[in-house]
């Protein structure tokens, strides 16, 4: 399929964004557990991710050591689909007994977590294959493993060999989908961790320096002032919102400097908290060249600056995302998760080694999060309606990001955001830039179906078929007016040398995030519980012509393939938020029993 430029009659002013935002500003106006799919069939063969013969993911470089050291995670089945659904229908019900008495990891265990006699038969497998083992965590499903190679592909009928990627990373990775032991069926869904490529994309774009030898940054460069006046923040702050008692969690697959951090908080004068670092499966490898960890904090700093921050930093395989997911959702700590990562949705659907099956792992752990009263974030991809193109640029296979497409978080697209001269919001755009192959993340998902809550004003059109839309909701991620962060991860810079315009959805998501924490902080002012699983609210908001301008309708612009239109569309879901009123929508959905 040839990848389109432009999507009349939208296409001309995403162009236009991509070459200059004078221009833009000239044309602006004043729950389901995963199915078949019932979507178009992706291709048979997705090489940016996984070794295949012709060894475009890597060079193969031999057979994997058999006494090399091995960690493996097995997805344990868990109650029925049916069961946990009717409880997590009434914590959502107001007419339940049972609303917004969110459960706490141990509890979720014990109603809804693996048998067990389920759990005893796969120890006592792995136990006797050579394997120490590690019980799930509280209300956690992944059972873990740790042994040789030789015990892994012995056990599960595989061989692993060493690949070396272009850019130099190496991993090992099987020669076939694994096979479960016999006695596992009904027990376990999958095993993770046989294929460690680093394949997670974060989806921050680094746009300009904007250091000492360099123009001073343009004036509408997104810094906390900025953010507080354009989605009118400000009136929270006022009132004292600024994350006092909250925790937000960031799994990220990036390190980060503190002094960078420090910098930045200077800066804008932001009396913020202590930053917390758990490391999960060995933590994170390095930093890239731009740290994803370093734009989720700061824009954090700029909204929430009293939250307490927890950052999960853990490796960039699948087997390490799902890991630390798990421990988040596990630990409990934080009631918003923010996530900046994800991957080609029906690669991942294909591979041998992850499959359907990582699907409903996933689905899991993102249940058992909205169960215990969690919101999660997730970036909806920079590739526009082309994710699969970030693992393998031959690829143009209208796609969606995973887990943005995970019916139980919510998926943030991305927008071109335009101010007045006093910052105050003048408009937005679908954020797509099609000479740089860049846009905001949305389309169709193919592992899971449309929940029942995904209803409302644009949400059933000419593109649906039976399966989940992204994106919910979407914020600024255009790096032409990107948000001003010190980042000196790279090691080139020094002082204000370090100022840079970074983009992406990864900005969009923690820029939610740090809304929601805002949204709790008042709740727990007003005794009232935490926003938990909010996307039948934000649903419920859209559709409702009282309170919809909560959101900035974006009608201009798309995402290289799908259009933004009025009301919900592919490419900015319901549009970016009017925070103060989105925040008093959600608590009078709250006060109503909405």
């Amino acid at each position: 399929m040839r990848r389109p430029t432009f999507r009349s009659p939208t296409g001309a002013l995403a162009l236009l964004t991509a070459l200059t935002v004078l221009t833009l500003l000239a044309l602006l106006p004043g729950c389901s557990s995963p199915q078949g799919n019932q979507s178009p069939q992706p291709p048979k063969s997705r090489a940016g991710l996984f070794p295949q013969p012709d060894d475009r993911a890597g060079t193969r470089l031999g057979p994997t050591d058999p006494k090399r050291q091995i960690s493996l995670s097995i997805s344990m089945a868990t109650a029925s689909d049916a069961e946990i659904n009717r409880a997590l229908a009434a914590i959502e019900d107001p007419k339940s007994p049972e609303y917004h008495h969110y459960l706490t990891p141990e509890e979720y265990a014990q109603r809804f977590g693996p048998s067990a006699a389920a759990l005893a038969t796969v120890e006592r497998s792995l136990r006797a294959a050579g394997f120490a083992v590690t019980l799930p965590l509280a209300g956690g499903s992944l059972l873990g493993a740790q042994g040789r190679v030789g015990q892994a592909q012995s056990l599960f009928g595989v061989h692993l060999s060493d690949y070396r990627t272009a850019g130099g990373d190496l991993y090992y990775a099987p020669d076939a989908a694994p096979r479960l032991p016999a006695d596992w069926s009904g027990a376990a869904l999958n095993v993770l961790g046989l294929n460690n490529r680093p394949t997670l994309h974060p989806a921050g774009i680094r746009q300009m320096a904007q250091g000492g030898d360099q123009p001073p940054p343009p004036p509408r460069l997104l810094s906390p002032v900025e953010l507080e006046r354009a989605y009118h923040i400000a009136p929270l702050h006022l009132a004292g919102l600024n994350g006092e008692g909250q925790t937000i969690a960031l799994p990220e697959i990036d390190t980060f400097k503190q002094h960078d951090i420090d910098y930045y908080d200077r800066t804008y004068g932001l009396n913020t908290t202590p930053i917390e670092v758990v490391q999960v499966n060995g933590g994170a490898s390095r930093a890239k060249e731009v740290s994803e960890t370093t734009l989720d904090i700061e824009i954090i700093h700029a909204i929430a600056p009293r939250t307490k921050i927890i950052v999960y930093e853990g490796p960039a395989d699948f087997n390490g995302l799902a890991n630390t997911f798990n421990k988040i959702v596990s630990d409990n700590r934080a009631k918003v998760m923010s996530v900046s990562l994800g991957g080609c949705e029906p690669a991942i659907w294909e591979a041998p080694d992850l499959g359907p099956n990582y699907f409903t792992t996933l689905n899991n752990i993102f249940r058992q999060a909205a169960a215990q009263g969690m919101t999660v974030f997730v970036s909806s991809g920079d590739d526009g309606a082309y994710t699969c193109h970030q693992n393998d640029p031959s690829d143009n296979t209208v796609s969606a990001s995973l887990p943005a497409t995970n019916p139980f978080v919510t998926a943030v697209g991305g927008t071109a955001l335009l101010v007045n001269n006093d910052g105050s919001y003048y408009g937005e755009a679908g954020w797509e830039g099609p000479l740089a192959g860049t846009g905001g993340g949305g389309g169709l998902s193919v592992g899971y179906f449309r929940p029942d809550w995904q209803t409302g004003p644009g949400v059933s059109n000419q593109y649906s078929t039976n399966n989940r839309q992204v994106p919910d909701v979407a914020a600024s991620a255009d790096p032409l007016t990107g948000y001003r962060i010190y980042d000196s991860t790279d090691g080139l810079c020094r002082g204000e040398d370090c100022w840079v315009a970074i983009g992406g959805t990864s900005a969009s998501s923690p820029l939610w995030a740090s809304l929601i924490v805002l949204a709790n902080q008042r709740a727990a002012d007003n005794g009232k519980p935490t926003m938990g699983f909010i996307n039948p609210a934000l649903y419920q908001i859209g559709a409702d012509a009282t309170l919809k301008d909560a959101f900035h309708d974006v009608t201009v612009g798309g995402n290289l393939y799908y259009p933004a239109t009025s009301a919900w569309d592919y490419a900015t879901g319901w549009g970016s938020p009017d925070a103060d009123k989105l925040v008093a929508a959600l608590l009078t959905l709250r006060s109503s029993g909405g």
